[in-house]
């Protein structure tokens, strides 16, 4: 190779080098002020061909160390920022929650309404008083949930501790909360459509238990499962004391065929849940209210069906569900079968429901899919909200939602006649924001009770709710 071209390459490596210490110099000055680095002229260039070989190698050296210190402190930065984020998980962690319900009933009876069931008066309380804490500490976690509405003022919800993001078995809860049973009776009643559950939730859908549950997601997050070990009557404080079996072994799976991986405006759910129990005493009971509640400690509102203590060792539940999203559109539906083994004989009970549901302002009903459950609806514009620059209040319709349904059940089997019962229900939300509701309801309660004619009563009702 000739000193010319051999000139040439050692200019351009002298060049490049150049150029190098230039860029590292300003990358690495951390806002200090640099000279504009001005290209070089056919002057320099031919000036380059004279320098030292040694020297520019040197400090091509010295910038490529001096680069490679700036990745190492990068590096630094990023596992101490790590470092800073698992040690932030293993900090326990508290978050208050809270809910209220007011509510107000007016009762209109016809008169075998009356005859079966007395006056009904009109009124007003609290549904629900609600103040709890949860959080996580590592991989564990808990929740503590007390209302001051209900009868034992203040009375146990969710209380228990648990793990989750286990390998295989997802979730493990104990403690006291509700069983793996019911689309609806799972669902959160501040997310609910309706002011209460249909009428199958009451005398079939098991309440909070005290016991033991594993649940966790399998077909990439479109199925759920969970299977549980619970005393089958816990008391409002989780207590259940006998020394019969009075247990229960309760299941659920559910499986989305399509969902909506975008916004989830579109999905179908499909599910079915089974649980074996043993009775309280030996004894097995069905009873329901229409869809009504007013009055904890002493409750208003009769209930309408009611089998009487039927003698038996254990009984089933069985409940099939399904749910359909189409954007604001809604439809829902449950069936319940409960075989009794009493001691008189074999005894078949039977309660379901349909709903449907429309967003007049567009919304959706979102759908957890870690739980197979619906969710809080988001409005897309708040009645009340602050403005971009914090200053001004801006006013908007909130979420307006109309919805229907029919709920029937059937406690009528053999010697036991404890009646037929068959509600229709329409009613009205206005989601004000996220966490504020208005909700109105009006309720056509149809029953057939043992030995008496067909009584009908009107119910109208109106809620104010807020929860956090």
């Amino acid at each position: 190779m000739g000193p010319d071209r051999r000139g040439s390459r050692n200019a351009l490596r002298r060049a490049a080098a150049w150029w190098l210490s230039a860029l590292i110099v300003v990358g690495s000055a951390r806002g200090s002020d640099i000279p504009e680095v001005q290209p070089l002229t056919p002057a320099a260039v031919a000036g380059l061909k004279d320098a030292d070989d040694g020297l520019w190698e040197s400090q091509l050296e010295e910038f490529t160390a001096r680069l490679q210190k700036l990745e190492q402190g990068d590096r630094k930065r990023a596992d101490e920022a790590r470092a800073k984020a698992d040690k932030d998980k293993l900090t326990p962690t508290i978050k208050w929650t809270g809910q209220l319900q007011a509510d107000h009933y007016w009762f209109d009876q016809d008169s075998e309404s009356v005859a079966t069931y007395g006056d009904i008066q009109d009124g007003s309380a609290f549904r629900r008083a609600r103040f709890g804490m949860f959080g996580e500490y590592g991989l564990s976690e808990y929740r503590i949930e007390v209302d001051f509405a209900l009868s034992g003022r203040p009375s146990f919800l969710d209380v228990w501790a648990g793990l989750h993001e286990l390998p295989g078995i997802g979730r493990v809860r104990i403690g006291h909360f509700f069983e793996p049973y019911s689309l609806e009776r799972l669902t959160p009643n501040r997310f609910l459509t309706f002011m209460e559950r249909a009428l199958p939730d009451q005398p079939f859908a098991p309440a909070r238990n005290l016991g033991a549950s594993v649940n966790n997601t399998w077909d990439d997050d479109h199925g759920t499962w969970a299977v549980g070990f619970f005393r089958s009557d816990s008391d409002v404080f989780g207590d259940d004391v006998g020394d019969g079996f009075e247990s229960a072994v309760t299941g659920r799976l559910t499986w989305l065929p399509w969902y909506d991986e975008s916004r989830g405006l579109d999905l179908l759910h499909l599910g079915a849940a089974y649980s074996i129990r043993g009775t309280s005493n030996g004894v097995a009971r069905f009873r329901a209210q229409p869809e009504a509640r007013i009055g904890a400690a002493t409750p208003n509102v009769p209930f309408f069906v009611d089998t009487g203590n039927i003698p038996a060792d254990w009984f089933q539940l069985i409940g099939l569900e399904a749910a359909w999203v189409r954007g604001p559109f809604s439809l829902q539906g449950e069936y319940n079968f409960v075989p009794v083994d009493a001691d008189a004989g074999s005894l078949l009970f039977t309660g379901w429901y349909v709903q449907t549901t429309l967003f007049l302002t567009g919304e959706h009903r979102p759908y957890r899919r870690d739980l197979a459950l619906f969710d809080r609806v988001k409005p897309h514009t708040e009645f009340v909200r602050r403005a971009d620059d914090g200053e001004r209040i801006c006013v908007g319709p909130g979420a307006w939602e109309i919805a229907a349904r029919l709920s029937q059940l059937d406690l009528n089997d053999g010697p036991v006649a404890g009646g037929k019962i068959t509600d229709f229900t329409v009613g009205l939300n206005w989601h004000m924001s996220k966490y504020m509701r208005v909700t109105a309801n009006y309720v056509l309660a149809s029953s057939v009770p043992a030995g008496s004619d067909r009584t009908r009563t009107n119910i109208f009702a109106t809620r104010f709710g807020y929860e956090f």
